[in-house]
């Protein structure tokens, strides 16, 4: 029997490009088929790592084109102007060879700071199925990895048998309960839940969930709605101890901490809605704090996830010039949690609240009372020291990266990649000194980074 993680078995990807484009661009190229191989398990081969010596170019790509399962066509403006046509010619060869075949074994792939436009005309880059790629990571090469698995996300169900009607039954209306929602001690989207003397009503929408890595413990997070309580919206953090290891002590000890820092004298500086409460009960610690509630709406202010450019949508210079006057203002928020010996470590759009004045607040203190473990972060916004292969020490300067990450977004219309395009060539219509804090704060060396203060600085250009 083949092994199945054999390169034999898994499916053979050739990844054709124009080779004479930017020196970024072969290198991004490179680094796709790279995380291709190592992260994705597609045995996937480019012409950069076979210039080993002198070789015949023609045959080689001849080779390759008879061997693949699939090819994988990077688009970019020179496709097929600046590669001798040879790719090219294949391609058209083999489209017209078996046109259906042809379409389903040649996929055109956009790379981050890429376009559709780009992808060449023959491909019907608007007619048939393309793949944009916004960031190197096993979320965005779904649709991608399907296509070479011919694994549909959703399977067709099986045909049941047809059961006409009886023409002389008239209509059968069948009514089913509607189940009640839960009720416990739990927080679960959707829950309604009893902490301590309290009862809430839980926001399916804001779910979180994370365990240990010794899966002893599990911390929940979601906002509710008080009933009857002093506080209209709360934010809940919950961890449910399942055995009582040092990982889960450690996570109780990090609540308590957390609690302790927000009720110090100090503790009103990080934005945070304060008067914490800690909840002890068996098998469980309950972290709750307060909510803002908007003045527009009469209902809990958004956080930044409301705000994020949807795929394919344009970065709107407006709106990202108003984001970034709020980060600036984060920033000194995140100092202030800095001078207290620690750092966020876990920023993203879903933790962060936008108020009714454009001003953001932390929805938490994220990681700051907790170990650094590699692999820790919002997998889009993780800085290069908190990867699982590049471990490093997390500190403040790791906050500085996850929020140019998230000024990365807004300003472009898409996370960073792993080589971030300078965003000064992305968002022209921005200042000059907010482009260059994104860039610098983006540093995969964290010594390189402006600290958070001058970076907040830098963003409050943005005005």
């Amino acid at each position: 029997m083949p092994d199945p993680d054999s390169a034999a078995s898994r499916p053979r990807v050739y990844v054709s490009y124009a080779c004479e484009e930017s020196d970024e661009h072969v290198s991004l190229v490179r680094e796709f088929a790279a995380f291709l191989r190592t992260e994705a398990g597609v045995d996937a081969h480019l012409d950069q790592w076979y210039a080993d010596g002198r070789r015949d170019w023609v045959a080689w790509a001849s080779d390759q084109f008879q061997q693949a399962d699939f090819i994988v066509v990077i688009a970019s403006p020179g496709y097929g102007l600046t590669m001798g046509m040879l790719d090219t010619a294949m391609l058209h060869d083999k489209l017209g060879r078996s046109l259906p075949d042809a379409t389903h074994q040649i996929l055109p792939v956009v790379l981050p700071g890429g376009s559709a436009t780009d992808i060449p005309h023959v491909l019907s880059a608007f007619a048939a199925t393309h793949y944009v790629v916004r960031a190197f990571s096993l979320d965005e090469v779904q649709g991608l990895l399907r296509a070479i698995h011919g694994s549909p996300a959703h399977a067709m169900p099986p045909l049941g048998a047809f059961r006409p009607p009886d023409v002389e039954a008239g209509p059968v209306l069948v009514a089913t309960p509607r189940s009640p929602p839960r009720t416990g001690r739990h927080l679960g989207p959707g829950a309604e839940v009893v902490i301590g003397d309290d009862h809430y009503l839980v926001h399916a929408g804001t779910y979180e969930e994370t365990t240990t890595s010794d899966g002893a413990a599990v911390l929940r997070g979601a906002r509710a709605l008080s009933v009857g309580g002093p506080r209209p919206q709360v934010w809940l953090r919950q961890l449910e101890i399942r055995q009582d290891t040092p990982m889960a002590e450690e996570a109780a000890t990090a609540l308590t901490c957390e609690r302790t820092l927000l009720a110090s004298p100090a503790g009103r500086w990080l934005g945070i809605l304060v008067s914490p409460a800690l909840v002890r009960e068996p098998g469980l610690v309950t972290l709750v704090t307060g909510w803002p509630l908007s003045g527009r709406t009469r209902g809990p202010c958004d956080t930044l996830a409301s705000f994020v450019p949807e795929r394919g949508e344009l970065a709107d210079p407006l709106r990202t010039r108003a984001i970034l006057r709020g980060l600036g203002g984060l920033c000194r928020k995140l100092a202030a949690l800095h001078r207290m010996d620690a750092s966020h470590r876990c920023l993203a759009p879903a933790a962060i609240i936008r108020l009714d004045d454009g001003a953001l607040a932390l929805r938490d203190l994220g990681l700051a009372t907790t170990s650094y473990e590699p692999g820790e972060g919002p997998e889009l916004y993780r800085a290069p020291e908190q990867g699982r292969r590049r471990r490093g020490k997390a500190g403040p300067w790791t906050d500085a990266y996850q929020i140019g990450a998230i000024a990365y977004h807004f300003a472009t219309g898409h996370p960073p990649p792993s080589i971030p395009v300078p965003v000064r060539g992305l968002a022209p219509d921005l200042p000059p000194a907010a482009t260059a804090a994104i860039d610098a704060a983006l540093d995969a060396e964290p010594s390189r980074r402006p600290g958070i203060l001058a970076l907040g600085a830098a963003f409050d250009s943005s005005r």
